[in-house]
């Protein structure tokens, strides 16, 4: 299998070291031909350190290809994917996030329907699906809120838009990259409701989910964003700004 994996990461420094240790774990043992990017969306801890560190120390750069993107101005997860999309350069593109919420093994799931999907999104929605640490009341009941207006509104019919466990063909996402303009917490909504204007298939497989305490997510201020993201995007489609 040909994989790029890109992982956008925000203040991570805690976090990515145990997350690629994990990742290079799987992928040499899978003997994948495999490219990592990492992009550093304006970190202002020791993110880049530790990024720097775990390469020299570990040599996975020498085993796996390895790329990083580093930018000092914190444009938004939204972006950092698109950044990472349009560098991949392997069959298959997965989205990862930095705290492992998803562990790596799940691939195997998506990596099942990936010859006749070309989109095949993780869900914490389906009846196989298995969420080991859940989210707050409140978390859950916004995200399951921000789903059904998604759903709804950009008449995509997806039941977990949020997950940030996606694989895609390549070919599919670089076509979806180059038409996003979310930058933040929308881009999921934003990315696949391009790919049901370009009518790309897409399958939604339950996976393996945890809750992490230190989520980046600010409910007051990201849902209403999210929320502005969701009109703009039904605006673009309705003017036929994606085609």
């Amino acid at each position: 299998m040909e994989l790029t994996i890109i992982i956008p990461c925000f203040n991570e420094e805690r976090r990515l070291a145990k997350t690629l240790k994990k990742i290079a774990s799987y992928i040499l043992s899978k003997k994948y031909q495999t490219e990592l990017i990492l992009v550093n969306d304006g970190s202002t801890d020791r993110t880049l350190e530790v990024l720097n560190e775990f390469f020299k120390t570990n040599k996975i750069n020498i085993l796996i290809k390895t790329k990083l993107i580093n930018y000092k101005k914190n444009r938004g997860k939204g972006y950092a994917v698109k950044q990472g999309i349009l560098l991949a350069s392997k069959k298959n593109l997965l989205i990862f996030d930095a705290d492992s919420s998803t562990p790596i093994t799940e691939l195997e799931k998506l990596n099942r329907y990936i010859n006749k999907y070309d989109l095949v999104i993780g869900s914490r929605k389906q009846r196989d699906s298995t969420v080991i640490v859940p989210q707050s009341p409140l978390r859950e009941f916004m995200g399951k809120a921000y789903s059904y207006i998604s759903k709804v509104l950009l008449a995509v019919n997806v039941n977990d838009f949020t997950c940030g466990f996606k694989l895609l063909k390549k070919y599919p996402a670089k076509v979806i990259a180059s038409k996003m303009v979310i930058d933040r917490w929308g881009y999921d909504s934003e990315m696949l409701k391009i790919a049901s204007l370009k009518r790309f298939k897409i399958k939604e497989v339950g996976i393996i989910w945890k809750n992490d305490q230190n989520t980046k997510v600010r409910l007051s201020r990201d849902v209403l964003i999210s929320l502005f993201d969701l009109f703009k995007i039904y605006i673009n489609s309705q003017f036929k700004r994606y085609e």
